[in-house]
């Protein structure tokens, strides 16, 4: 159960989102409160040290607190404890193996890899290691939604080794690749790892839209596919709108 005094204050601190200072009508206006309720909220949170009023102006904004707190945050720890029963239900429940990676130091990273021993178990990426960004699903997911700065420089500095020769190794072709998958907002790879097994990779997203992580499920072909769409792509779509939830991310409105 919500505590609704707690909830008004965290919509508060949240309301500061691309908004280094803000009035006392900005803030109301923003999270839907009365001004008395938030002026009370605002002493509180300025009492606390999460919030800073400027004397002169007497604007708001976040205080020196936020920055000792957020320097602690563990962000692999989070995903992991949110992510991993996320993927353990559908594993269960389609008899998959299941994927949570990041990217991390110019890699795509496994962070865990979950099976259901009813099903065949997908070996190819182990907990802590890396695949070229070429092959798999989830590597090319984790790039595509990199800013072109990174990819500029990753396609310049790492090859596109030829797994196998359903893997793109030419470097148009490839950004090509990661434009569509950054458009669509998933990523459905077939054979490019190895013959006979597809893996669908969708993203968790920040708010402004940068990838947190990826959440992938690998298989046998024929049960990954129906008709000429990804078998389960609704079922991912949705574990990563719940992931994102349990990360606390806000869902932006459809006009920002």
């Amino acid at each position: 159960m919500n505590v609704r005094a707690v909830v008004r204050a965290a919509s508060i601190l949240q309301s500061f989102t691309d908004k280094p200072l803000q009035s006392l009508a900005e803030i109301a206006a923003a999270t839907g409160l009365d001004k008395g309720t938030t002026r009370r909220i605002l002493v509180t949170l300025i009492g606390c040290g999460f919030v800073v009023q400027d004397p002169v102006t007497q604007r708001y904004g976040l205080g020196r607190v936020i920055r000792v707190l957020a320097s602690n945050v563990v962000d692999h720890f989070d995903l992991r404890s949110v992510a991993v029963p996320v993927l353990t239900e559908l594993a269960h429940e389609l008899h998959m193996t299941m994927f949570l990676s990041v990217f991390h130091d110019r890699s795509a990273l496994c962070l865990d890899r979950i099976h259901d021993m009813t099903g065949m178990e997908v070996r190819w990426w182990a907990v802590g290691g890396t695949l070229p960004f070429n092959s798999g699903g989830a590597p090319k997911l984790l790039l595509a939604y990199q800013t072109p700065e990174t990819i500029d420089a990753i396609l310049a500095e790492q090859p596109l080794p030829p797994v196998n020769d359903s893997v793109i190794v030419e470097k148009a072709g490839f950004r090509a690749r990661l434009a569509e998958i950054r458009k669509r907002g998933w990523e459905f790879a077939v054979d490019d790892v190895a013959e006979g097994l597809a893996a669908l990779a969708v993203p968790v997203l920040a708010e402004d839209g940068s990838i947190i992580c990826a959440l992938s499920m690998a298989g046998l072909t024929p049960q990954m596919v129906i008709g000429d769409r990804p078998a389960h792509l609704d079922m991912m779509l949705d574990a990563a709108k719940r992931v994102r939830a349990a990360l606390g991310v806000r869902e932006r409105p459809a006009s920002e």
